[in-house]
């Protein structure tokens, strides 16, 4: 019987690595090649941004500035503050600032500070400043208790507790046994304007507070925010136009540092140029405070409570800069230059007899003043403000008169 052999040639080859063995480990050393790879790749990308954070961090955090535009040496902060040890200057600006965390949403007035407590800076759950000697909280009835109002030259920036305008004015009242005793709460805010402190004003009321006197500290802020719209208004526009930013790969470091870097390799964009003299943002900047003058006064006058309104100094308005320890232009001032144009205005009005004559016009108090009167661009420091504070206590201790004609004029104002 005959056998049929196999035809060799017909028959595939068989491959030495086609083995399902081989295979295998063939995908194994490709998965160990690629899991390496990507753990010296994770670890590459952890390495970096640790190095770029402590590099971003180390950029941030070294010498606390008291603007954003203004670096503070060493030999300026010792004039700013005589006297003052470096450590507990650098602790007072960074309790005044808190690492740019020291606001939190209130409703109606849109924010305010947090409650905090530190050396030098103390912020009670209430809503207001401690001052030197402060009085308890809530108000003692049948005391007269005042109410601060204003921006932070009136919360006191960068001042301690016991230097600001609220602060001196108690201690005036203190020692000043010829009157009743006075409480002095100290509700002014930072960035606030005259349309916020008629809020926190009806707030209060409405809460059942009701000061004896209540004294509206204006000028520069109403100035700055010339729209008349509160500091943050256009975060909250954009969020509420969901616009919000909610990339959780923006606060990577690597991704930071590439928008440093094509920030740094664009082309700048031409500033846009702002006429700070504009006669028509001026007017209706003064407007605006005028309307809210007088829903105080009249608030106020369905609550018997006596208003003060003070017209505050500014560096830009009949100060010779060049005793300014920081700033020694008018042009360097940017935004906060627009008051130097409004506050010629506010004066025709003043001398005019159109303010009440429950106006009090500081504005010019520095006019002979050879000596610096600010620990940054527009703050004040420690004299001047007691010497704020003692010019509104000698006015508080006037009687006060009669409410403004309907036309706004009268004749027998007090001059100051």
């Amino acid at each position: 019987m005959l056998t049929r052999t196999p035809d060799r040639e017909s028959s595939p080859p068989i491959e030495p690595n086609s083995s399902p063995g081989k295979r295998s480990s063939k995908l194994k050393k490709w998965y160990i090649v690629a899991a390496v790879g990507l753990l010296n790749g994770l670890l590459l990308f952890l390495v970096v941004n640790l190095a770029l954070y402590a590099i971003m961090g180390a950029k941030r955090a070294p010498t606390p500035t008291l603007t954003p535009t203004e670096h503070l040496d060493r030999d300026r902060l010792q004039k700013a503050y005589p006297g003052w040890r470096e450590e507990d200057v650098k602790d007072l600006l960074n309790e005044t600032r808190r690492g740019g965390n020291e606001f939190e949403y209130e409703p109606f007035t849109a924010f305010r500070e947090r409650p905090f407590r530190g050396k030098f800076v103390n912020i009670d759950a209430a809503g207001f400043r401690l001052s030197k000697d402060q009085a308890p909280w809530p108000p003692r009835p049948g005391g007269t208790n005042v109410f601060v109002f204003g921006g932070s030259t009136a919360f006191g920036y960068y001042l301690p507790d016991d230097e600001t305008i609220a602060s001196y004015l108690q201690q005036r009242a203190t020692t000043d046994h010829s009157s009743a005793p006075m409480a002095i709460y100290n509700f002014a805010r930072p960035a606030y304007i005259s349309g916020q402190e008629l809020i926190l004003f009806q707030q209060l009321l409405k809460a059942g507070y009701v000061p004896q006197v209540a004294i509206f500290i204006d000028g520069l802020n109403d100035f700055i925010f010339a729209d008349g719209q509160p500091r943050f208004t256009g975060d909250m526009r954009r969020f509420m136009a969901g616009q919000v930013d909610s990339n959780p790969l923006e606060n990577v470091p690597m991704v930071r540092a590439a928008h440093w870097l094509s920030d740094r390799w664009a082309k700048p964009k031409p500033a846009e140029k702002v006429d700070y003299a504009d006669p028509s943002v001026l007017d209706n900047v003064i407007d605006r405070w005028l309307t809210n003058q007088k829903m105080i006064r009249l608030i106020g006058a369905g609550f018997g409570v006596r208003t003060v309104f003070v017209w505050q100094p500014i560096p830009m308005y009949k100060y010779d800069l060049r005793y300014h320890l920081f700033l020694h232009s008018d042009k360097a001032f940017a935004g906060f230059v627009r008051g130097e144009y409004g506050y010629p205005l506010m004066n025709d009005l003043w001398t005019h007899g159109q303010l009440g004559p429950d106006f009090l016009w500081l504005a010019d108090i520095q006019k002979d003043k050879h000596e610096n009167l600010y620990v940054d661009s527009v703050h004040y420091n420690a004299a001047f403000s007691k010497a704020i504070a003692d010019h509104i206590y000698s006015f508080l201790r006037e009687p006060p008169q009669q409410a403004q004609t309907k036309d706004g004029h009268r004749s027998d104002l007090p001059q100051h």
